[in-house]
């Protein structure tokens, strides 16, 4: 993780990602100029603490789309003069410029993500998602409650500062991303299921044939819910629909539940040098905390103690 702490703006201004542009100080600094950065390789976190009331003049950089969310001086700050509160995000799209003015020294978050990355969630869900914004700079009130994504972000934060390796394989990543990417978007789109008219009238149980067969044949670490879109031919909600319709859960859980079984297995069968470190890595496991509660909601146990009998019983 990229932290810095600075008595000038300057080295922060040049250390924002995603963006580029310039500060210009409306205020006598009052505090240092804190940045932290979480980069997932494709989608960064970015959180900054502002040291003045500032007037920023910025371009978003080819290659990136951003979402801008403050966390302190809501109601002091204003984005392409539009007042914000505490519903209130701002998008930018790569290469469109914006302006943000804080009339007091702020606190924010901002989620960069990769146009191609954006652009296959996108094509994921093309019966509910608005393409304009893929074309202009908005502000607008977001569609559901900020927290979850503020807890994320925490979380993602806690995590990389306190234990790295856990985040940064390549399917912890790729799990890590899929979650950002979910979040950021069901927070912005309006997303009405029970009022949308299917694209498709596909049979369902068809689709839900196929989805578990994909289930079978692949390592569930590697599954997400774009491969069963894929291997299916139906569009995210048509699965999510689904999955609710036959199994009593959307797709994401229904994935969790298969993918904490997968983890037990490979923890009764863990050889001698296995950790649960080691294991969770392979599934793309990033948040050993959560991880453990769920497992114990699951099993009555932590995986430590499970991996602690498997091996007992192995000696025996």
């Amino acid at each position: 993780m990229v932290q810095l702490i600075c008595s000038e703006f300057d080295e922060f201004e040049e250390a924002l990602y995603g963006v580029q542009g310039r500060y210009v100080l409306r205020t006598r600094q009052q505090r240092d100029w804190q940045l932290n950065v979480v980069d997932l390789n494709g989608v960064a976190l970015m959180s900054g603490r502002e040291g003045a009331g500032t007037v920023y003049t910025g371009i978003g950089l080819p290659g990136y789309f951003n979402i801008f969310v403050p966390l302190t001086a809501h109601e002091s700050t204003v984005v392409d003069g539009h007042a914000f509160n505490r519903r209130r995000v701002g998008w930018m799209v790569p290469n469109a410029m914006f302006h943000i003015n804080a009339k007091s020294p702020a606190s924010w978050l901002t989620v960069a993500m990769s146009c191609e990355l954006v652009l296959r969630w996108a094509a994921m869900r093309e019966d509910e998602f608005d393409f304009s914004l893929l074309h202009r700079n908005l502000v607008s009130n977001a569609q559901r409650h900020l927290g979850p994504l503020l807890w994320l972000a925490r979380r993602l934060f806690h995590i990389d500062a306190h234990a790295p390796q856990a985040l940064h394989t390549d399917a912890a990543e790729q799990a890590a991303r899929t979650e950002v990417l979910d979040v950021v978007f069901r927070l912005l789109l309006p997303v009405d299921p029970v009022h949308a008219a299917p694209r498709h009238n596909r049979d369902h149980k068809d689709i839900l044939r196929r989805a578990l067969e994909l289930l079978d044949t692949l390592d569930i670490q590697s599954v997400y819910t774009e491969d069963i879109c894929q291997a299916t031919c139906a569009s995210e909600r048509t699965v999510r629909n689904v999955f609710n319709e036959y199994l009593g859960m959307s797709p994401h859980r229904y994935l969790m539940i298969r993918r904490l079984h997968a983890i037990r297995a490979a923890i009764r069968h863990a050889g001698p040098e296995d950790t649960i470190t080691h294991i969770c890595a392979r599934f793309g496991v990033w948040d050993f905390g959560r991880f453990a509660s769920l497992y114990r909601q699951y099993f009555g146990t932590l995986p430590a103690q499970s991996l602690k009998a498997a091996k007992a019983l192995s000696h025996l």
